[in-house]
């Protein structure tokens, strides 16, 4: 019995995939199982003399054995089932009840069984429902006639009843322990095939998360090197013209040096070389101011992009330090850009982020707003409404079409791949607006009229928990 149970078991695990499969295996198992019983029942029913019996069993296997055969060419597993289910409730177990006694017949317990097959090969729906009801109207129907004194013939030998009972049970039982340990086997083998998806699945998603995480590092990273380039573009000019023009003032100071030694020095000479030197440090003065300038904005956004701190800052200072650090990538595309943003809207909130959010959104204007315009324009406003910000960051570019409005904060979503866009940035901006600043990011644009994007937000950064770092929040 052992070794019948594990090549059974066997059988089950090798037929079929997926939950589909299990069922089969079920229905298959089920076949031969009740195919066994029946003619069993079908010598014991010989032994005690109860011939309508064994033909009925005997009828029944049969039966069973052409609808297996018939399930294995079609595959039609609902009509199998079916057929399955009425040849055991209406043939053996109706016919067998009605010959043995009706309601006192040793078999009429059977008649669950059907409802309990239909359950386990049908699931809950409304076919298990009606295998319920025709299992209830049979069972009905054998009572009514005992009630009514039509009661059905015994047809078996009475000195067997005893016998014919304790094996009717007994058969029941060990139907029923058979039945529901297949479909435990079924029930863990689709487990365990479970745990295993899913397994794959985190491990999936896992990889994902990884990978997903590193191009948030990437744009974090490319962003950075578009602004130094920027700012080392920027930067040659106010350096140059220092370097240029402290040259010109040493190869001045010189002359200066050698027209008193040789004692030829004219005050005519001596103004013009003072008149000269200060206009000269005046232009390298300007310069380095500019140059420090630029650095300064640089440094600022530089390390508030890589920082995590929450801290007190000025609305328009942050922007301005930003669009510094962007101005040569603008002046290099021919964009005009404007900021209107009013002075002592103060914040306590996170810069850095923030800041992110707004390089973004001008670097997007820069790569996909113009086209072929050659009237090119962005404008930052901002507004302090009660206790939150407004920042509106707006353009006169081409605008978005109906299907690529919905998609542009979709991760990964870009109108020039190939071309430099990775599809990240607005994403990411998102998730920042509303996880790190507890605000929204709007936009509304139509062809031909430009693009507006909408920034919302407290002045108080909502509290978080100061266990999960800024950055978990910071991807997608």
């Amino acid at each position: 019995m052992k070794a019948f149970w594990v090549s059974l078991r066997g059988t089950l695990r090798s037929s079929g995939e997926g939950r589909d499969g299990d069922k089969l295996n079920l229905l298959i198992v089920f076949h031969w199982i009740v195919t066994v019983f029946s003619l069993f029942y079908s010598l014991v029913s010989w032994w005690i003399n109860f011939h309508p019996g064994m033909i009925i069993m005997a009828a029944n296997a049969v039966l069973l054995l052409l609808n297996l055969a018939y399930l294995k060419h079609s595959g039609r597993f609902q009509l199998a089932t079916h057929t399955f289910l009425l040849t055991n409730c209406l043939v053996a177990v109706l016919g067998s009840t009605w010959f043995s006694g009706g309601l006192f017949s040793p078999v009429v317990s059977w008649f669950g069984l059907a409802p309990m097959a239909a359950t386990l090969l049908l699931g809950f729906n409304r076919a298990t429902f009606v295998w319920l009801c025709i299992a209830m109207a049979c069972l009905v129907g054998v009572g009514w006639t005992s009630y009514t004194g039509w009661g059905a013939p015994v047809l078996y030998d009475a000195r067997f009843n005893a016998f014919f009972a304790f094996v009717s049970l007994l058969g029941n039982m060990l139907l029923l322990f058979f039945l529901t340990q297949i479909f435990e086997s079924v029930k863990n083998h689709a487990l365990t095939e479970s745990d295993a998806r899913n397994r794959e699945l985190k491990e999936a998603i896992k990889r994902l998360n990884e990978i997903r995480n590193q191009l948030v590092q990437q744009e974090k990273l490319a962003s950075l090197g578009s602004l130094v380039a920027g700012v080392a573009h920027e930067l040659n000019t106010p350096i140059g013209n220092a370097l240029t023009t402290a040259t010109t003032l040493q190869d001045a100071a010189e002359e200066l040096q050698r027209h008193v030694e040789r004692g030829d020095l004219r005050k005519s000479y001596l103004l013009d070389y003072v008149s000269n030197s200060i206009a000269m440090h005046a232009l390298i003065t300007r310069s380095c101011e500019r140059a420090a300038t630029l650095i300064s904005s640089f440094k600022r956004v530089a390390v508030d992009q890589t920082s995590e701190q929450r801290r007190p800052f000025d609305v328009r200072a942050l922007i301005e330090d930003n669009v510094n650090t962007l101005m040569p990538s603008f002046k290099t595309s021919n964009v005009l850009l404007e900021v209107d943003v009013p002075p002592h809207i103060e914040c306590d909130s996170y810069p850095g982020p923030l800041g992110q959010v707004i390089a973004n959104l001008l670097q997007n204007a820069l790569m996909h707003a113009f086209g072929e315009r050659e009237e090119r324009e962005v404008r930052i406003s901002a507004s302090k409404e009660f206790d939150r910000v407004r920042i509106v960051v707006a353009d006169n570019g081409v605008g978005m079409d109906a299907q690529t409005l919905p998609r542009i904060f979709d991760p990964f979503f870009t109108t020039r791949l190939g071309q430099g866009g990775s599809g990240l940035g607005l994403a990411v901006s998102q998730n920042i607006m509303v996880a790190v600043l507890g605000g929204t990011i709007t936009v509304s644009s139509q062809p031909g009229s430009g693009s507006r994007f909408t920034l919302t937000f407290p002045l108080h950064a909502p509290v978080r928990d100061e266990h999960t770092p800024v950055s978990a929040f910071m991807s997608l």
